[in-house]
């Protein structure tokens, strides 16, 4: 199963974007780059038909929005919260797990939320991994 990714669009005024492949609007990664703090970026959100599911296409999405923004921004704190979709069969422990196996890393839990930090470049990372994005100012 070979994909292509490809830019659906740009928003202007946010500095959002949203990397789709051939999949319409059912299978994509989008994230933003923050406005408030330098070299932060969010990944907003990463859908997957159910049928696409296990076969590595989340982590391929992923790695290029990490690989696109790292062109961009070598320096930056990428953050990501795992939180289930009702009904999808995922549960928090899977998003974790995958997280995680990206190289993402746990700094705080609220109720059925995980939010997740990876750094681009160890030297910028704290010692400990603020929950505070001001560290970044």
């Amino acid at each position: 199963m070979t994909k292509s990714f490809n830019i659906r669009y740009r928003e202007q005024d946010i500095n959002s974007y949203a990397y789709l492949e051939n999949y319409s609007d059912d299978c994509y990664c989008m994230w933003r780059k923050n406005n408030e703090y330098k070299n932060v970026y969010s990944i907003e959100r990463l859908d997957i038909l159910s049928e696409f599911r296990r076969k590595g296409l989340a982590r391929k999405l992923v790695n290029d929005a990490i690989k696109r923004i790292k062109i961009e921004c070598p320096q930056a704190c990428i953050e990501i919260t795992a939180e289930p979709d009702t009904d999808s069969g995922v549960t928090i422990e899977n998003l974790v797990a995958f997280y995680e196996s990206l190289g993402f890393e746990k700094y705080l839990k609220l109720g059925s939320r995980v939010h997740f930090r990876l750094y681009l470049d160890d030297s910028v990372k704290p010692h400990t991994v603020y929950d505070n994005l001001s560290y970044f100012r």
